[in-house]
């Protein structure tokens, strides 16, 4: 049972989170909320969190912006990277400020290892990124025999997160040999410490979902359409232009900028570019599906009705506003 209470007798913060995958209405769904339960939003979205990149990543409007109170958004140049346990460290302040102001915080956002963070204890003594050291070795990686070095290395000295990682994917490679190099702990055991449920926060989910996959693929496309109408490619290149989306960092493998940064270099037409845009929308969706409907406990609201045809926003509201009551109750019964 989970308890209402955390450890050192310290109350355990009730916070709600809003999940889903892009282009399903979290942002609207989570602005009812806000103004019904005296809530403000918290974003858990990983490219959000960066100043500038403002209609690629969906970031609510300024307008939007005014309905309710908005935190971990805005805060970060492009330039730097961000690790998901400075995430939870300043997500969590915050939800507790918001809490202890008699609000509700509300998670928002399609970023599952964000989410994830706030429902695990957190990890403790993992080192912050050394972009020196990540920068050390991708300098020493000149073909596919370097790459696969650099997995045997890992294989080495931890191999359960070697078997997770795949060799192809550098950056989690070099990512899990600097914490065991920095620390002498291998990052598949600091990942078992954490997997014990977080004793400062308890999170109600709330999941939207759909029924039909075609209905969500053509909102993806809807919203990339949408997105361009309203400036992405002038976006883009603004950020390309002032030296803000450096290939090795985070910000500048988005959705959304990576393509059109293929364009802004020659490297295919701006059509051809678009089309990128909304199948790596499209796959980006189906992935998160994945990833959200493993969270138990969380409650599941469908988009649309088993014919494909989206339900109206009201209706959404409403029944999020009772799941949200169920899950509040739950909490309080130590459930």
């Amino acid at each position: 049972p989970r308890l209402a209470h955390g450890g050192y007798g310290e109350k355990m913060i009730f916070a709600l989170a809003v999940t889903g995958p892009t282009a399903s209405g979290k942002t609207a769904l989570s602005l009812g909320l806000a103004e019904q339960l005296s809530g403000e939003i918290i974003s858990s979205d990983s490219m959000q969190i960066y100043k500038y990149m403002d209609i690629g990543t969906a970031k609510a409007t300024r307008e939007e912006q005014t309905r309710a109170p908005h935190h971990m958004i805005d805060f970060l140049s492009p330039t730097e990277n961000y690790s998901v346990e400075a995430y939870r460290a300043a997500a969590l302040g915050i939800a507790r400020d918001v809490e202890a102001r008699g609000r509700l915080p509300i998670f928002v956002g399609g970023t599952g290892l964000y989410l994830d963070s706030l429902l695990r204890a957190p990890q403790i003594g993992v080192p912050e990124s050394d972009p020196l050291y990540r920068a050390e070795i991708l300098d020493g990686i000149k073909d596919e025999d370097d790459v696969q070095r650099l997995w045997d290395r890992l294989n080495s000295v931890d191999p359960d997160s070697a078997a997770e990682i795949h060799k192809n994917n550098v950056k989690r490679v070099i990512r899990a040999l600097e914490i065991y190099d920095k620390t002498g702990i291998r990052k598949s055991e600091l990942d078992r410490r954490s997997r014990e449920c977080a004793k400062d926060i308890h999170v109600g989910i709330i999941t939207l979902d759909f029924h039909s996959r075609d209905t969500l693929y053509s909102r993806v496309d809807l919203r990339v359409d949408m997105m361009m109408e309203e400036g992405l490619l002038d976006e883009v290149r603004s950020l390309y232009e002032r030296g803000l989306l450096r290939p090795e960092t985070t910000a500048a493998q988005a959705i959304g900028y990576k393509e059109i940064v293929e364009y802004l270099e020659g490297r295919c037409t701006l059509a051809e570019s678009v089309d990128m845009i909304k199948l790596s929308s499209r796959r980006y969706a189906k992935r998160q599906l994945t990833w959200f409907r493993h969270n138990d406990g969380a409650v599941r609201i469908y988009c649309d009705g088993e014919d494909g045809a989206m339900r109206s926003g009201n209706e959404i509201l409403s029944e999020a506003i009772s799941a949200y009551r169920t899950l509040r109750a739950d909490h309080e019964r130590g459930i």
